[in-house]
């Protein structure tokens, strides 16, 4: 069962990324991340509420609620929309693909997990991948800045991830992605209403059409399945999802004619490489459990 949500989880958020760009041609960044986090914590409060799960928050959670928010959600999704159309979905998918090395890194402090010699080598290689993806991202003229944030965004996932599993463990996922949603709509929505206007043309139902999608699918579903991985299988086990969402990203970039080149192919090729060698090291020592 695990499986089949890592296969459904990276066949909706590959093509996320596609829909925030075409969500942009009418929409801010700040508003596509407030109207898609309402829309997906509406989705999962309708499903809470037919389930009738227990509501199981307390006070010891309202700090990593917070913190996992902030990380997990409010930056990032107003951050991914506005880096999409600057630089182009493709690039910013590719980088999606750093969560489990990054997760790897953050379990070390947070979790006291350290690495197997396998999953060791995975971060070699994904450290190999990175470079090569700052040079591409160098060679399209993006500045350091903001491939600076652009590298944040993976590694804000990994500790929200992360944290999720050290603290926030006992709470069921669809209430605890819930009240994510639920805090990136609150804090996106004043500020997108203040500096963001939408702007009516043809391309406006389009956008439309891909913020609906955005928010029952990637925000809603998608990340429901997630959270079930997590409290299943660990962080890093739900975290190999990104390694699949590039490949993805890639042929929505293809298909849309953006620029691809032989630098993002490569880090692609050893992304997957990794994924051949975590994936079969965790399968193995989950076994041994």
């Amino acid at each position: 069962m695990q499986y089949i949500l890592f296969v459904i989880t990276s066949l909706i958020w590959g093509g996320a990324f596609f829909l925030m760009k075409k969500a942009g041609l009418a929409f801010g960044p700040l508003t596509i991340g407030a109207s898609t986090t309402f829309g997906g914590a509406s989705v999962l409060w309708i499903s809470w509420l037919v389930k009738k799960n227990a509501w199981k928050i307390r006070r010891q959670h309202l700090i990593p609620l917070s913190i996992v928010s902030l990380l997990g959600y409010i930056f990032p999704y107003a951050a991914q929309p506005f880096l999409v159309k600057l630089i182009g979905h493709g690039f910013i998918g590719m980088m999606i693909a750093l969560v489990p090395i990054f997760t790897i890194l953050v379990s070390i402090p947070l979790l006291g997990v350290y690495p197997s010699r396998k999953q060791f080598l995975g971060i070699l290689i994904g450290m190999v991948c990175l470079s090569l993806m700052v040079i591409d991202g160098l060679d399209r003229n993006v500045s350091w800045f903001y491939l600076f944030m652009a590298l944040s965004v993976p590694l804000c996932y990994a500790l929200s991830n992360t944290l999720v599993q050290r603290s926030l463990q006992d709470l069921p996922p669809i209430i605890l992605v819930a009240l994510f949603m639920t805090a990136g709509a609150i804090a996106l929505t004043p500020l997108a209403l203040i500096f963001e206007t939408i702007t009516i043309d043809d391309n406006f139902v389009p956008a439309i059409v891909a913020i609906i999608m955005l928010s029952v699918f990637a925000r809603g579903i998608a990340m429901l399945f997630f959270y079930k991985m997590i409290k299943s299988n660990g962080p890093l086990f739900a975290g190999m999802v990104t390694y699949v969402i590039p490949v993805e990203a890639l042929m929505w970039s293809w298909l849309d004619n953006e620029r691809i080149t032989l630098m993002q192919v490569s880090a692609i090729l050893i992304v997957l490489l990794v994924v051949g060698v975590v994936q079969r090291d965790i399968v193995h020592r989950n076994k041994k459990r």
